[in-house]
């Protein structure tokens, strides 16, 4: 069995590195904003990056309620974002749509990281779950569809 419990930030973000770690072409988050996963450190930006760089095929989607945080203090993201716009693909769950109160990320078919609640830090770590990651992908596809996309790289109107 693969599962690590986690209940802090720290540990959390532990959790975060190993499952992307163990994607290989595809990884898809659904967080309130992002603000507890380290998505502007320098760590975070390069594994996500290696991500990127592996091969072809590669896919992150990520799906938040409120996207300020990641525009307003993620700039090392944000330029993920532009550098890899094929790969990345960030979008705001629709306004007045229902959304699960808990917070997950999924690697491939079968890595399941899930917080209990999005404002919080516990949860767990599971990187041999298919039954509970299609699931997951099933509610990520639902929520997805709805989504507009919303977070761009690109500064229009500057010249």
């Amino acid at each position: 069995m693969n599962i690590f419990f986690f209940h802090t930030p720290a540990e959390y973000q532990t959790a975060l590195d190993q499952l992307i770690a163990a994607a290989k072409h595809h990884i898809r988050i659904h967080d309130r904003n992002l603000d507890t996963g380290g998505f502007n450190s320098s760590e975070r930006y390069d594994s996500l990056r290696k991500f990127c760089l592996t091969g072809t095929g590669q896919r992150i989607e990520i799906l938040l309620d409120d996207p300020a945080y990641l525009q307003n203090q993620c700039p090392r993201l944000m330029t993920l974002l532009r550098d890899f716009s094929h790969v990345i693909e960030i979008r705001q769950t629709e306004a007045g749509s229902e959304r699960p109160e808990f917070g997950f990320a999924l690697a491939d078919r079968s890595a399941v990281l899930k917080r209990f609640d999005k404002d919080a830090s516990q949860g767990q770590l599971d990187l041999d779950d298919a039954a509970g990651a299609v699931l997951l992908h099933q509610q990520f596809d639902q929520l997805w569809q709805r989504a507009p996309a919303s977070v761009s790289a690109t500064t229009l109107g500057l010249g």
